[in-house]
C-alpha cells in the first residue's frame, strides 16, 4: 500500500510538474527571440514567397527602434499618432508584446555596410513605438531579415536599395535626394501631410491597392480590390508617397493645406499641430478625391498605381483614433 501510495503520488508530481512546464513554455518561443546582430539569419520564404510567421519566429529577432536606419525621409504623423496611442493602450493592458508579435506588425529589415539594420517598410509603426507612452526599454520591435548585404561597397549597396525598391529617395516636396540626406534614425523623419492625405484616398478606394498576398477574405468588410474588380489593382512600391506626389499639385488641395501643414515629430507628438492638421487635410480631402479619378491623375501616377476612374466619396480617419 506504502508502496503504491508513493508510485500515485510520484506520477501526481510528474502531472503537475508537466503542468508547470506547458504554462511556463507557453510563450517560451517568443521570450526567447534574441537581439538583432551579427548572427541574424536571412528569413526564408515558403513556396508561395511568403515569409510565415513561423519562419519570422524561427530566424527573427527583436531591435531598438532607434537602431533601425530610415529608408525613406517622412511619414504621416497622423497615422503615427493613432498607431501610437494603440500601442500605448495595449502597454497599459499588458498586452504590447502580443501586440507587436501579430504577423502583419513584424519589421522587414536589410543588413548593410558596417552591419547597419536598414528598415524597408514599416516606418510608421516604428516611429509610433518610438513616440509612444511606454518605458524606453519597451520601444523595440520584433523583425526579419530579408538580406544580408553588408559585403558591399556603400555605393553598391545603395544601388541594390534602389533597384530592389528598398529606398524612397525623395523629399516631402518632391524633390531628389541623395542616401546621405536620409535621416539616420527613426527619431528624425519628417511628416508628410500628404502621404497622410493619400493614404485617406486609398481607404476611400480614390486608388486601389492589392490585397496583401494571403490576406483573408472579410465579408462583412471588403477591401477596395474586392470592391472594384474591374480597376486593375497596384502592387506599387511606395505607392501612397506617388499619389501624394501627384496631389500635391492639385490646386485645391494646395489651397486648403495653405501655410505649414507639417508637425514636426517631438515625444510626446504635437497634438495642437496634429488637430490643425487634421482640419486642414478634412477640408483638402473631397478635392483630393476628384483629382484622384481625373484623368490627368491616370496620366501622372503612371500604369499600374490602382487608378479608379469612379468618383468616391473620402473618408478620413476618425481623429486620435477614436
Amino acid at each position: 500500500m506504502r508502496a503504491l501510495t508513493m508510485m500515485l503520488s510520484g506520477f501526481l508530481a510528474i502531472g503537475l510538474a508537466g503542468t508547470a512546464e506547458a504554462k511556463g513554455s507557453k510563450h517560451d518561443g517568443d521570450s526567447a527571440i534574441p537581439a538583432c546582430g551579427k548572427n541574424t539569419k536571412v528569413a526564408r520564404p515558403d513556396e508561395e514567397g511568403i515569409i510565415t510567421l513561423k519562419e519570422k519566429k524561427k530566424r527573427g529577432c527583436v531591435i531598438d527602434v532607434q537602431a533601425l536606419r530610415p529608408t525613406q525621409s517622412a511619414v504621416g504623423m497622423d497615422a503615427v499618432e493613432c498607431k501610437a496611442e494603440k500601442i500605448s493602450s495595449n502597454a497599459r493592458k499588458g498586452k504590447l508584446n502580443d501586440y507587436l508579435l501579430a504577423d502583419n506588425r513584424w519589421v522587414p529589415m536589410v543588413r548593410g555596410p558596417g552591419g547597419v539594420f536598414y528598415l524597408t517598410d514599416h516606418h510608421h509603426l516604428s516611429t509610433a513605438v518610438w513616440n509612444a507612452d511606454i518605458k524606453d526599454k519597451e520601444k523595440k520591435v520584433y523583425a526579419f531579415l530579408l538580406a544580408d548585404w553588408s559585403n558591399m561597397k556603400e555605393d553598391a549597396f545603395w544601388q541594390q536599395m534602389v533597384t530592389q525598391h528598398d529606398t524612397w529617395l525623395k523629399a516631402p516636396d518632391g524633390k531628389d535626394i541623395t542616401p546621405a540626406q536620409l535621416p539616420r534614425s527613426i527619431g528624425t523623419l519628417q511628416d508628410d501631410p500628404l502621404r497622410t492625405l493619400s493614404a485617406w484616398v486609398r481607404g476611400s478606394c480614390g486608388y486601389v491597392k492589392c490585397d496583401p498576398p494571403g490576406a483573408a477574405k472579410d465579408d462583412d468588410d471588403p477591401s477596395c480590390a474586392d470592391k472594384f474588380p474591374n480597376v486593375t489593382c497596384a502592387d506599387a512600391y511606395f505607392l501612397e508617397f506617388k499619389w501624394g506626389a501627384y496631389l500635391a499639385n492639385v490646386q485645391e488641395v494646395k489651397d486648403a493645406l495653405a501655410g505649414e501643414a507639417s508637425c514636426s515629430q517631438q515625444t510626446p507628438l504635437n497634438t495642437t499641430c496634429l488637430d490643425s492638421q487634421y482640419d486642414k487635410l478634412t477640408q483638402a480631402l473631397p478635392a483630393a478625391m476628384r483629382a484622384a479619378a481625373a484623368p490627368a491623375a491616370q496620366q501622372a501616377v503612371g500604369e499600374g498605381a490602382g487608378y479608379n476612374p469612379a468618383v468616391q466619396t473620402g473618408i478620413a480617419q476618425p481623429k486620435h483614433c477614436k
